[in-house]
């Protein structure tokens, strides 16, 4: 007769954290896997403090998080699809923000931690001048080893001068990360690094989840302006265009009616004024070639006011301006380019 193994019992405290991850993935619309790796158990306790107010944060075995999300699955739409994401060392994100923000607090929320030997500058590392409160000893070679002038007063090591002991993308020496510790700079920048977020049937990869903002609120401001363009072009009315529409068909408008000598008062004192102007213009060209027709002396009268001409060009400059600063305007809305 077979024997039947009796299957091993599930510990207790697995059962409460499996129903704890089931409980976290309903009660939240985001759930986000992040790397672990370079993490160490103070940086993570900060974390947690800086999340606390936006996301729960909690460390479990990538199994048991396998087991709740196919408990889940039937609840949320393509929720197991997470699964493929559960490799190496993560923890996990539950929370009702948009991921987006997530990503953005996390990217903004970084914790200092101590240089360890093989770790790479993430920026010039500075010792910077000052009394370090350390005693004379074995430790002025190091000061020496990485060129740090230093000097003896009141019983302490006092750096004379501002050093740069390490240039961004250089590898931390043991003796390096060594002096630093003992001067408490702490140079490394550490921080979650979201793998994947699930949200809304969706999941959201890390090189879509962190956006360059600069970059992205300049192509919003660039489609603004196509659109604004495209929209004047074809004179769709809306509450943005509408004033840039009438003022363009009113520009037109005045334009037409001066060429053609609409009767209309304003339109004919603008036809006259142009055709004045014109004329005279013709009379000194004319003049220029042929001198001996002597136009300009045999017709005084015939050059315009200077003080005239100059109302007029002002005038349309002013035009030109007030057009140029409602477009301006609505540009800005978006902010400068």
């Amino acid at each position: 007769m077979l024997s039947l193994k009796a299957r091993p019992k599930i510990k207790p405290e697995k059962v409460a954290q499996l129903k704890n991850l089931i409980s976290l993935i309903e009660d939240h619309e985001v759930i986000a896997v992040a790397s672990l790796q370079g993490l160490r158990a103070k940086q993570m306790q900060e974390l947690r403090r800086v999340l606390k107010e936006n996301a729960i944060v909690k460390v479990a075995k990538n199994t048991l998080m396998k087991k709740a999300v196919e408990q889940c699955s039937s609840r949320k739409k393509a929720l197991e699809k997470l699964i493929s994401y559960l490799k190496g060392q993560n923890t996990f994100i539950f929370t009702n923000e948009n991921p987006f923000s997530l990503a953005l607090l996390l990217e903004k929320h970084k914790v200092l931690a101590e240089a360890k030997p093989g770790d790479i500058a993430p920026k010039d590392i500075i010792i910077n001048a000052g009394n370090t409160g350390i005693t004379p000893g074995p430790l002025m070679s190091k000061f020496s080893m990485f060129k740090v002038p230093v000097k003896i007063e009141e019983g302490s090591i006092w750096v004379t001068k501002d050093t740069v002991v390490a240039k961004k993308g250089d590898a931390i020496s043991a003796d390096l990360a060594e002096l630093l510790k003992r001067l408490n700079i702490k140079p490394m920048e550490v921080k979650l690094k979201l793998k994947v977020a699930y949200f809304n049937g969706q999941l959201i990869t890390a090189e879509n989840l962190y956006l360059d903002l600069k970059d992205y609120r300049e192509k919003l401001i660039r489609a603004h302006r196509i659109a604004l363009a495209l929209s004047l072009e074809a004179s769709i009315v809306t509450s943005t265009t509408a004033p840039l529409i009438i003022g363009k068909a009113v520009k037109i408008a005045k334009y037409l009616a001066s060429e053609i000598a609409f009767p209309e008062p304003t339109a004919l004192k603008s036809s006259i004024r142009t055709a004045y102007i014109r004329a005279f213009s013709l009379a000194v060209k004319l003049s220029e070639k042929a001198p001996e027709l002597n136009i300009i002396s045999l017709q005084p009268t015939a050059a315009p006011p200077a003080e005239a001409e100059k109302r007029e060009e002002e005038k349309k400059k002013e035009e030109e301006k007030k057009e140029e600063e409602v477009a301006e305007g609505l540009a800005a809305l978006f902010g400068p380019t």
